[in-house]
């Protein structure tokens, strides 16, 4: 078992991360000591960062907005997971040789069919966005054999790029912009809705994505947004009668598996949900 290791996160800016108190809580409650820093890196300072991470033996990383995609070049090696999504938010390094792989889809696959009780298989999947976090997440529910997957974004060419990149021959995949006249319709017969844009995010607009009115009980939604964690969208598909999960729960599963990749220890969810719980409602001491 390992007993001690060096972990740490780099974005830019980094802001106000949960990251840290995730992997330090689990640490804890495993006997593991553990160090986890959060390293602010400019894009034009990424491969100088990466080399000192080879050279100063940091076991693995997080990686976040805006170096999910720039940092797969210096990769020695990239799972399929990570390669088909076309990015990474997880480094492991094994003696200066590192690997690049990608736990945002398992993070939002686990947390739908463990903690909403929902199996993704054969369901009509809406997704609201088209950016990183979109891939991921629709490369994972297309992997687990949903039966359709639309696709909308502000910028309709974004989400045809990504529907493009999905061999669609065993789901109905399209794309559509916010403004289509079918967005609504889209909406009403899905059995899930994810967002992954920023829309009501602390200090973004206070608003849900367009067309959520078309939801109604008998139907999921599930917004990755976790600040604020009760979300515009989630407050307005609750009031319209359907299911929801908040975004903490995806957080917390994708860093499951990164430490699972670092360690091979089995992650405390449940005690860690519990920290962050305290930490977004401003009790960080319980």
């Amino acid at each position: 078992m390992i007993r001690s290791i060096s972990l740490g996160i780099i974005g830019h800016p980094i802001g106000h991360s949960l990251s840290p108190l995730m992997h330090e809580t689990a640490a804890l409650s495993l006997g593991i000591d553990l160090s986890y820093k959060a390293f602010d890196v400019a894009p034009d300072k990424l491969e100088e960062f990466i080399a000192r991470l080879r050279a100063e033996g940091i076991d693995g990383l997080n990686v976040t907005v805006p170096h999910k995609v720039a940092v797969m070049e210096f990769m020695d090696e990239i799972s399929s997971e990570a390669s088909a999504i076309g990015a990474v938010n997880t480094i492991v390094n094994n003696d200066g040789e590192l690997t690049g792989y990608n736990t945002d889809g398992y993070g939002l696959v686990t947390s739908i069919e463990a903690n909403a009780g929902v199996q993704i298989k054969d369901k009509k999947i809406f997704v609201y966005g088209a950016g990183g976090a979109a891939r991921a997440v629709c490369r994972a529910v297309y992997d687990q054999a949903c039966s359709r997957l639309v696709i909308a974004n502000r910028t309709e060419s974004k989400a045809v790029e990504i529907a493009n990149g999905l061999n669609s021959s065993s789901a109905d995949v399209t794309a559509m912009g916010f403004d289509s006249n079918k967005l609504v319709d889209s909406i009403k017969t899905a059995d899930i809705i994810i967002n992954t844009t920023s829309m009501g995010m602390e200090g973004a607009a206070p608003e849900p994505p367009p067309g959520i009115e078309g939801v109604s009980k008998g139907q999921l939604v599930v917004d990755i947004v976790y600040r604020p964690l009760d979300t515009p969208l989630l407050k307005k598909a609750k009031a319209l009668g359907a299911g929801t999960l908040d975004g903490l729960w995806m957080l917390i599963h994708q860093g499951a598996r990164s430490f699972g990749l670092w360690t091979g220890e089995k992650f405390p969810v449940e005690l860690v949900r519990e920290k962050l719980l305290s930490e977004l409602n401003g009790n960080p001491g319980k």
